[in-house]
């Protein structure tokens, strides 16, 4: 499987406080990965410092096999930091729609790959 993000020994503080203390992970395509903990638990924290939008104080993160920080690879990924940033009007779908329009998906591009997706997951 093809490792999307790979995460090596990361570690960030704010301050004197210690937030990210040697952590690893990797995430491979074609499985759902789940960062799971408490508010505060610095789920946030991990997920901008792999993705180069805190600067990590040691370690190193890598995004589709590219070293992070790098503004180029950020035009190639999405990343949504809470759910209450999805129009709660529109469908799953028309969220990914509208937000893929938005970094020059077309409409339906956008669509047959949600759609494709959703045909995935309901033949599991």
């Amino acid at each position: 499987m093809n490792e999307l993000l790979i995460i090596r020994h990361l570690r960030h503080s704010f301050s004197q406080q210690l937030v990210l203390n040697d952590v690893s992970l990797s995430v491979v395509s074609g499985k759902v990965t789940g960062l799971i903990g408490p508010s505060g638990a610095s789920k946030t924290t991990l997920v901008k410092t792999a993705l180069g939008m805190e600067k990590a104080d040691r370690g190193t993160a890598m995004v589709l096999d590219t070293k992070i920080p790098n503004r180029k690879i950020l035009g190639q990924i999405g990343y949504m930091a809470q759910s209450d940033a999805l129009y709660q009007d529109l469908t799953a779908r028309e969220n990914l729609t509208f937000f893929g329009h938005i970094k020059g998906i077309s409409k339906k591009t956008a669509s047959d790959h949600s759609k494709s997706r959703s045909n995935r997951r309901s033949n599991c």
